[in-house]
């Protein structure tokens, strides 16, 4: 029997019928529905409080990874070659090249010769290995050297950010001053950089070089000449006021043309460019051997000697490495 039901209706409420049921619940729904909004409430506020000991709920961690940006999958390098093992069981070290002097220079007879060369000579015979220079060319020099025509590249290659994004680089074998060389009609009274960088002034560089953004960033106002070849025969030719030049000797430069070209600087260089061997990435073992023999000659001497002694050699052909 409910509460406040008149004692003459106690024998008809034995058996509820539909509209006293109706009527029950409309008289309980306030206090059901007052009741699930403290419930919510209560677990809204659990789910803010930070639990004890600073460890967040397992809901917390995977919602915060999902809110994140998804990352790329891990890029998974291939087996590698054993290159110095392959070396010593073939007999043979295979040498990328390019004729740039003085790091690899080819006679009237086609032998060749150079800082470069003396330096994989030597190395090939401590490894009790013969030694063949395979010739390429810069613009394929990389990827022939990915596609393992050859087992390094020495050839004086200068060390770039981009080139080290695509393959390994040993030690500097050698560091080679930039120089600025300068035609002497059109520039013979300027002796300072910032004579250089003038509005009216043409500077030669070879495209897509260390010296581009070398020129590029020193002399920001002056004229950048990009040239697919030989920088100095601008020079010569009274294109440009200057080039900037790669070289170990300087001196050995103004002998294409010792009655246009001089030294603005003598022999003081704008900046240095090193170079190095260049090897496949994913090789450690045969990167360790190379920097521990160049530390070993280095250490003797022998490097700057061989050095010194072809930078004193034949005049230089600048050409992109």
């Amino acid at each position: 029997m409910l509460p406040g039901t008149p004692e003459g209706t106690r024998k008809s409420m034995k058996k509820p019928t539909l509209q006293t049921l109706r009527a029950w619940i409309a008289l309980c729904a306030p206090a059901l529905a007052l009741a699930l909004a403290g419930l919510a409430a209560s677990t809204a506020a659990s789910a803010q409080t930070p639990p004890a000991g600073g460890d967040l709920p397992v809901g917390a961690v995977t919602s915060t990874a999902a809110a994140g940006k998804a990352d790329v999958a891990p890029v998974m390098r291939p087996p590698a070659v054993d290159t110095l093992a392959t070396i010593r069981r073939r007999g043979v070290l295979r040498v990328g090249v390019i004729t740039v002097e003085p790091m690899v220079m080819r006679s009237a007879s086609g032998e060749l010769s150079g800082y470069s060369i003396d330096l994989m000579r030597r190395m090939a015979q401590e490894m009790g290995v013969a030694v063949e220079f395979i010739e390429t060319k810069s613009l394929f020099m990389m990827q022939e050297l990915l596609d393992g025509r050859f087992d390094l590249l020495a050839t004086g290659l200068w060390m770039t950010t981009e080139r080290a994004m695509i393959i390994n680089f040993s030690e500097p074998t050698a560091s080679e001053g930039v120089h600025l060389v300068a035609n002497k009609a059109r520039a013979g009274k300027r002796l300072q950089l910032a004579d250089y960088n003038q509005p009216e002034v043409k500077i030669a560089v070879y495209s897509n070089t260390a010296q581009e953004k070398l020129a590029r960033r020193v002399f920001p106002k002056a004229q950048v000449v990009r040239v697919d070849g030989n920088e100095l025969l601008p020079v010569i030719q009274g294109a440009v006021h200057a080039a900037l030049v790669p070289t170990l000797a300087p001196a050995s430069l103004l002998t294409r043309a010792p009655e246009k070209l001089f030294l603005p600087r003598g022999e003081q260089a704008v900046s240095h460019t090193p170079v190095a061997l260049g090897l496949r990435k994913g090789d450690p073992d045969f990167l360790n051997f190379l920097n521990t023999w160049l530390s070993l000659r280095r250490g003797e001497g022998w490097l700057e000697e061989r050095a010194a002694f072809w930078a004193a050699q034949a005049p230089q052909t600048p050409q992109a490495r």
